[in-house]
């Protein structure tokens, strides 16, 4: 009985944290952001992880110049989160590709894009990613996509997820 009580109080106290990490998204820090530079700063950061793991990583930004108002930090945090799900979802995968890519869209809009050519996303669980605690992952907390678009909200932008499994797996943010 004291087992079962301590697993369920450090279950409980696990979602408190997860939860308190949810609605605590600091009030963001608008500066203007060469996105040419936030990549640089990311690759920096994943890329030793990444190659590691034997994945190819591409890094884009088209035009080269282009920039957008963000909070730089709040941005990194989103990218460093969906890079690493596209590291998880290649897992064990010989061929495995990861890109980055920046860039204006047909609407002129500043988009960033994370791709992986992993197993993808089942049509039925992608309409359920971005909700709280929903997770595939056996370890995961479910709050890393819905966190990342808690930011993009703040950021009066959009995050979306298109996938076509063992294909490619797209999230794009749009601002």
């Amino acid at each position: 009985a004291l087992q079962t009580i301590n697993k369920r109080s450090t279950g409980l106290l696990h979602f408190v944290n997860t939860y308190r990490n949810l609605t605590r998204i600091p009030k963001p820090n608008f500066r203007l952001c060469q996105v040419k530079e936030l990549f640089s700063n990311i690759e920096k950061l994943m890329d030793e992880e990444i190659r590691k793991c034997g994945y190819e990583f591409v890094v884009r930004v088209e035009p080269e110049d282009l920039e957008f108002t963000a909070d730089d930090q709040l941005i990194e945090q989103v990218l460093i989160n969906l890079l690493k799900n596209s590291m998880h979802a290649l897992n064990g995968r010989g061929n495995g590709k990861i890109q980055l890519l920046g860039f204006l869209n047909k609407r002129g809009r500043v988009t960033l894009q994370v791709t992986d050519n992993g197993p993808g996303i089942l049509k039925d669980v992608l309409d359920k990613i971005f909700i709280p605690f929903f997770t595939t992952k056996p370890s995961g907390s479910g709050i890393g996509l819905s966190l990342s678009k808690q930011i993009l909200r703040l950021h009066n932008g959009t995050i979306t997820a298109h996938s076509e499994p063992e294909v490619e797996t797209v999230f794009t943010m749009t601002f």
